[in-house]
């Protein structure tokens, strides 16, 4: 009881805060409704899901918002996968979220 009160004190009692997973699945998911459906396959979200974990364990990401991790590491995906027909999708999301020049600035 006493470890659950110094983590939530750490949170500012804030339990219901949408995680940089929680975020990565929403895009991803937008992003592959607008795929046609033999294309679906070309963004891993397993992969995503790695890359997300392997910021975690780095105290530089640990500063930044959850929306703009997930929205950095599927963009750099898109990139790496050079699936140019998403590209258009992430700028779209990028625009749409409030955190545009932080995303920009981290990529």
């Amino acid at each position: 009881m006493r470890m659950e009160k110094i983590v939530l004190e750490k949170v500012c009692w804030k339990v219901k805060a949408t995680t940089a997973f929680q975020f990565l699945q929403l895009y991803y998911s937008l992003l592959q409704e607008n795929l046609p459906f033999e294309r679906r396959n070309s963004i891993n979200f397993e992969r995503l899901e790695a890359q997300l974990k392997a910021c975690h364990c780095r105290i530089i990401f640990s500063k930044a918002k959850p929306s703009v991790l997930a929205l950095s590491i599927i963009a750099l995906e898109i990139q790496a996968q050079k699936c140019v027909e998403l590209t258009e999708g992430v700028e779209c999301l990028q625009k749409h979220s409030k955190d545009y020049d932080s995303t920009k600035n981290l990529l």
